[in-house]
């Protein structure tokens, strides 16, 4: 006998009470809940993406709230959101900062976009990086409160 509940929809091997035998789920079955459960996951995904693109369209209108308003901090009844910066690269010409990069041997800087605290070090070390220029990146910290 197969049985599925409706919050996991999945076929489990019950127990005959005559026979104390577990009762395999069919392939048929299974594959049948392989296609339900993948549609439910179809259906989260969906949901996540919905649910990600209303918390940047409130984290933008928030972060842009407080810059009009001169705030970095604000707390609602559950939770609280800070604004913190910090300087990464912004690479403005690749063939210059690549030269320099193999001319000076630091590749340290390279992953599949610039290092930020290995570009911020070198930009303390000598002064200048070429090929970039410092950009101040912003986000949105959301934090409980105790």
């Amino acid at each position: 006998m197969i049985h599925t509940t409706k919050e996991d929809e999945m076929p489990t091997a019950t127990v005959s009470p005559k026979a104390k035998k577990p009762v395999k789920a069919t392939p048929g079955a299974m594959i049948d809940s392989m296609w339900e459960l993948r549609e439910k996951k179809r259906k989260l995904e969906a949901s996540i993406k919905d649910l990600d693109g209303q918390l940047a369209d409130i984290e933008s209108k928030l972060m842009e709230d407080m810059e009009a308003n001169g705030i970095d901090k604000m707390t609602g009844k559950a939770a609280g959101v800070s604004i913190s910066t910090s300087t990464v690269a912004n690479v403005e010409d690749w063939d210059a900062f690549l030269a320099w990069v193999y001319k000076t041997k630091n590749g340290h800087l390279l992953q599949r976009r610039v290092s930020d605290p290995a570009w911020r070090e070198m930009v303390e070390l000598k002064g200048v990086v070429p090929g970039t220029q410092p950009f101040t990146k912003k986000r949105l910290n959301l934090r409980a409160l105790s």
